[in-house]
């Protein structure tokens, strides 16, 4: 009994930080609306936007929400399919570590050395070099995309395998996941695939508010969830 209260909690907790990836996810598709940049100068001094800067911090956050998310549904749907709900976690694990790792070296080291050193122009290294190094980073970043979405496909399909489609609130989130794998798939045609011209008004209209929903409604029924576990165990116990 003991063990399933706790599971209960647990299942609460990470529906907490599930809802906090829902507004994490909210806050990282919405900021970018609010500053825009033409010209490589214009893009380095974004570093000096309030908006921007807070951004930045956001996504060296929201992948620990997210990958709290991404434990428990884990946790929840283990025991209807063991082998898919780990796969889907070891997926999700590797995104959300790449994410992090992303996120550790754009606001420590490309924004808090390169592109200051740029702008500061001290003499010590040519701005020329780290424009290279800047220009570099971001051509990396543009192959990883391919992985993180790669990675987002195979765990939101497989934890939305193992979702009940008579149940109102996780057929929800099977068509949420759905969905958002879709526009997944429209973010790459458009980049790797020179699909952007048709994919681009999906993506820009789409993307932030439906990942956001998906996000809360997996959120709201962790919580659900974890409080059907400790009143099951507890009823069946009395």
């Amino acid at each position: 009994m003991r063990t399933t209260i706790h599971l209960g909690n647990a299942l609460k907790g990470l529906g907490i930080c599930a809802l906090i990836g829902g507004v994490t996810t909210f806050l990282n598709t919405m900021a970018p609306k609010f500053y825009k940049a033409t010209g490589f100068d214009a893009q380095m001094e974004l570093i000096y936007n309030p908006i921007y800067a807070a951004r930045q911090w956001v996504l060296l956050v929201h992948p620990y929400v997210t990958l709290m998310l991404a434990l428990g549904l884990l946790l929840a749907l283990f025991h209807r399919g063991p082998g898919r709900t780990s796969s889907a976690f070891i997926f999700a694990f590797a995104e959300k570590m790449t994410e992090f790792l992303l996120g550790t070296l754009i606001l420590f080291v490309v924004n808090g050395v390169w592109k200051t050193g740029y702008l500061a122009g001290d003499g010590l290294i040519p701005a020329q070099v780290y424009k290279s190094r800047i220009e570099s980073f971001y051509d990396l970043l543009g192959g990883c995309f391919f992985l993180l979405w790669i990675m987002y496909i195979l765990s939101t399909g497989l934890f939305a395998a193992c979702l009940k489609w008579n149940n109102k609130k996780e057929r929800l989130i099977v068509i949420t996941s759905v969905v958002t794998i879709l526009l997944t798939v429209c973010m790459m045609l458009g980049r790797y695939a020179g699909q952007s011209a048709w994919t681009t008004p999906f993506i820009k209209y789409g993307y932030g508010p439906i990942l956001t929903l998906h996000r809360v409604l997996i959120g709201l029924w962790l919580i659900q969830e974890g409080r059907r576990w400790a009143t099951q165990k507890r009823r069946s116990n009395a």
